[in-house]
């Protein structure tokens, strides 16, 4: 006997797989994300009606990082914008924009990022598997929400902080011959091996070109 149409509509429809929210991205396209070094506990990133939220350990210093990153690539020149809403943790914990060469640990990098106890802060790791150093103004003593931008400009990044996302203060500034293809974006980091840092930010913006 031939199945009839509606049999044949339910064989159909049984067919498709189900979409569950676990089966979506965390993160709008182009962006992806991912721990960067040997974490203890895994972290996350995810994007919902503006806003990125990231939770990550360990710390971006010494000669090789670990965090949670948010990233896209840029070619050539570019800028990140993000207002750092919150930093789940005391202490050393971070919030950050970051341009980094690799997805390795110890990758060249360039860092903008405000903690609760230091304030803003522009980290430099200058050659892969190298010291990372610190350049910063005061002006920002861990006062969240807060501004931040970096800018690569042909060799040069440059980190900046502001209260109100309209007048920029430099923070600090480094000279860094990368590829020309490079990773941009999001960081979080703890400054402990196994509880995690949440940071929401918001006002995320990545543009070609330096401005």
């Amino acid at each position: 006997m031939k199945p009839n149409s509606f049999a044949l509509a339910l064989l159909f429809v049984a067919s498709i797989p189900l979409v569950r929210a676990a089966d979506s991205p965390a993160l709008p396209s182009p962006w992806q994300h991912q721990d960067i070094g040997a974490v203890q506990v895994a972290g996350s990133a995810t994007a919902a009606e503006g806003v990125f939220t990231l939770k990550g350990t360990l710390d971006i210093w010494g000669t090789n990082d670990g965090f949670q990153f948010a990233w896209q690539t840029l070619k050539g020149n570019g800028t990140i914008i993000a207002r750092v809403q919150s930093v789940a943790l005391s202490g050393h914990a971070k919030g950050g924009l970051m341009i980094r060469e690799s997805l390795e640990a110890g990758s060249r990098q360039a860092t903008m990022c405000d903690t609760p106890t230091d304030g803003c802060q522009f980290l430099v790791r200058a050659e892969t598997g190298g010291v990372t150093t610190v350049q910063k103004t005061g002006l920002n003593k861990g006062a969240l929400p807060y501004w931040l931008k970096l800018v690569r400009a042909g060799d040069q990044l440059t980190g900046y902080e502001s209260a109100d996302g309209k007048t920029w203060t430099q923070t600090g500034t480094t000279k860094l011959k990368l590829p020309e293809t490079v990773l941009i974006g999001l960081t979080a980091s703890s400054h402990l091996k196994d509880k995690l840092c949440a940071v929401p930010f918001d006002h995320v913006t990545v543009t070609q070109g330096a401005k």
